[in-house]
């Protein structure tokens, strides 16, 4: 029988919010959003995740569901946080999970520097029915979510993932990955699962998949 005093904490990706989790259904555990802050100029990914673990209570048994960004926040929090499953989605472990070309672009065309935050939201919203294609509905559920992000926030937090230079992880961590993912392609990603059909969207186009594999590994 599954402890329903444990809490499942769920992070969504840089573009979304607690509803890219709408077909999601953990069976037995109440849930929770993890609620993005603005980072701090210059702040890095561990330094973001350590003001972000504030958000968890530590006094009763959790476990963390990380998709895309917050996957990355997930493992960084895992470093001085021990929760009892530690789940990525359509996200990346370390440096060695990112494509080498967002590497290349740090070190040769830092651009992300002086883009404005604007133009990531732009840029997103444009590329993403083209790569990552979407039903109707969900298409205008991510749109809106996106559209509510601060261009400050998306400015930051790209620079956060871009020289984002984590190497160490904990090694029970699950990485469920799209083989269709265009974002953080499958081949750099060295995941646990790989879902023949899925995207860097699938949290939203596959839910009751994901569901499935969370509540299998969730114990």
């Amino acid at each position: 029988m599954k402890d329903k005093g444990k809490i499942i904490y769920l992070i969504p990706g840089q573009g979304a919010d607690g509803r890219l989790f709408k077909n999601i259904q953990i069976d037995g555990y109440e849930t929770a959003i993890v609620e993005y802050l603005l980072p701090e100029k210059g702040e890095t990914m561990a330094e973001y995740a350590r003001r972000i673990s504030a958000q968890i209570d530590s006094t009763r048994p959790y476990s963390f569901v990380g998709v895309s960004l917050g996957g990355m926040i997930a493992v960084e929090m895992t470093k001085y946080m021990n929760p009892e499953e530690c789940i990525i989605i359509a996200s990346a472990k370390s440096k060695e999970d990112i494509p080498k070309r967002y590497q290349f672009f740090r070190k040769y065309f830092p651009l992300y520097r002086i883009l404005s935050g604007r133009f990531f939201k732009l840029s997103t919203r444009l590329a993403q029915p083209l790569f990552e294609p979407l039903t109707k509905e969900n298409q205008a559920l991510f749109r809106d979510m996106l559209k509510r992000k601060d261009p400050k926030f998306m400015k930051r937090i790209v620079r956060c993932i871009v020289e984002w230079e984590n190497e160490t992880y904990r090694e029970d961590i699950i990485h469920i990955h799209g083989a269709h993912d265009h974002t953080l392609p499958v081949k750099s990603a060295n995941p646990t699962i790989i879902l023949t059909e899925g995207t860097h969207m699938m949290t939203l186009s596959m839910g009751e998949e994901i569901a499935e594999l969370l509540n299998e590994y969730i114990k």
